[in-house]
């Protein structure tokens, strides 16, 4: 992976804008196994904060809804500090509606953040019934999915 010395904020407007411009090659509108084809190209490489991670960001078009979710990996640590988490995502998606869901893969721990947009790019109450119970980290309040419950696809 090459790392070139952006701002933040820009790396969040370049990865925004092509996360927009590959919709059309998005899960719902293709099948899963055509997404996994382009899958690499929606992550990169970031050092924040002094730390390297790893960010994947995806918008997805529900016809009704956008849903946008971004996953956050320690390059070189399985574990990352959850305040580096809160900024990075918040960063991204905004500090309004935020999901928040973390696994285990490849022994690190996938830290992932999402948020539901209406058609006019607004956040919104997640309209799924999913299991989540309110959470909230120093004052920044988000809601956290249940892992079981989960399907990524």
């Amino acid at each position: 992976m090459f790392i070139e010395n952006k701002s933040l904020e820009q790396n969040i407007k370049e990865m925004k804008s092509f996360g927009a411009f590959l919709m059309p090659y998005n899960f719902p509108k293709v099948p899963p196994e055509d997404e996994d084809d382009i899958v690499f190209i929606k992550s990169r490489e970031l050092t924040v904060d002094g730390y390297s991670v790893v960010v994947y960001y995806n918008k997805a078009d529900w016809t009704e809804h956008y849903l946008e979710i971004l996953q956050i990996t320690g390059r070189h640590t399985p574990f990352l500090p959850f305040s580096l988490v809160c900024k990075i995502g918040k960063s991204f998606l905004g500090g309004r509606e935020l999901s928040y869901v973390d696994f285990i893969k490849e022994s690190r721990k996938v830290y992932c953040w999402t948020v539901v947009l209406d058609l006019d790019n607004s956040p919104i109450k997640n309209p799924y019934k999913v299991d989540v119970s309110d959470c909230s980290y120093e004052g920044f309040c988000y809601r956290c999915l249940n892992p079981a419950k989960v399907n990524f696809y």
